[in-house]
């Protein structure tokens, strides 16, 4: 004899066999850098916080930013403080390819995923639906990446010198040459040539 039950039991049944990760997913969101400048530094106010929403060991992600951002930085309590003025959309891109590299299921869009090295390998494995992928560090920061144009004029701050002098600045991936800036100056460059991630510039008033 075939036993009969009704909507609600099954529906309740089929619940209760359910995964917690199933049962209570939500739909995950990219978590929002706050960002303020602090004289000639940048301060992530959120940073550890960030790092805790996507389950990533902070010295991971922060290793990531500083060569992504092409600058050096501490974390401060809850802080990460940066050298130099980075725009918040610039750190927000990083934080975004950061995710989409290191935390999200190529696969499913999960964001319950777990980080694992394999030797020199960096493998992400996908708790929701089983995917197994090698991380491209690459991935998305070509995307993400400030690029520079020649004529136009940037704002940067020279940080390190040359051996001939010149001023050394960062801007996303490139390195920009300014004969005649001073270490710890802010200016205005214009950029006269681009080779690849190096840049040429000079000062404008």
């Amino acid at each position: 004899m075939t036993e009969l039950y009704d909507y609600e039991f099954l529906l309740k049944r089929v619940r209760e066999s359910l995964p917690e990760t199933v049962k209570h997913h939500e739909r995950f969101e990219i978590p929002q850098a706050e960002v303020l400048h602090e004289g000639k530094n940048t301060i992530i106010r959120n940073f550890l916080n960030i790092a805790k929403r996507v389950n990533r060991d902070p010295m991971h992600m922060y290793k990531y930013m500083m060569r992504e951002l092409g600058t050096a930085g501490t974390i401060q309590g809850e802080r990460l403080v940066l050298k130099g003025r980075i725009s918040p959309s610039m750190v927000q891109r990083r934080v975004e390819s950061y995710v989409r590299t290191y935390v999200l299921c190529s696969e499913c869009g999960s964001p319950d995923t777990e980080l694992r090295k394999e030797g020199r390998v960096e493998i992400l494995v996908c708790k929701a639906c089983g995917a197994i992928r090698p991380v491209q560090a690459k991935i998305d920061v070509r995307l993400a990446t400030a690029t520079l144009k020649e004529g136009k004029v940037y704002d940067v701050e020279i940080t390190d010198l040359s051996r001939d002098g010149d001023g050394i600045a960062k801007y996303g991936d490139y390195t920009i040459y300014v004969p005649g800036a001073r270490k710890g100056q802010r200016v205005k460059v214009k950029i006269t040539k681009i080779k690849k991630n190096v840049a040429f510039g000079e000062v404008v008033s």
